[in-house]
């Protein structure tokens, strides 16, 4: 028997999952909140790819452009094996 993948996140999703992050910070809380944003990140990139990936940090930046810039970063640290060039990190 073939299973179905599962749908892929969506916006809502991811950004709920961000809203938790930046909720409980770096308490055990947060934790839970990352490795299910790294696994929703998995689901994308295997339903649509790098293009999937870039149009949920897109989507999700411009839910809050006041939060758009931190919101990108912690995207980008929980995907940056998943998103190439970017490690998460701020560069000048």
């Amino acid at each position: 028997m073939i299973t179905a993948l599962p749908d892929p996140p969506t916006p809502a999703s991811v950004l709920a999952l961000i809203q938790g992050i930046e909720r409980h910070g770096t308490a055990p809380a947060a934790i839970a909140f990352r490795s299910a944003l790294f696994r929703a990140g998995l689901e994308a990139d295997a339903a649509g790819g790098l293009a999937a990936l870039a149009a949920l940090v897109d989507a999700v930046a411009a839910s809050d452009p006041d939060r758009a810039d931190t919101r990108t970063a912690i995207l980008c640290g929980a995907w940056a094996d998943l998103i190439p060039g970017h490690d998460g990190e701020e560069h000048d």
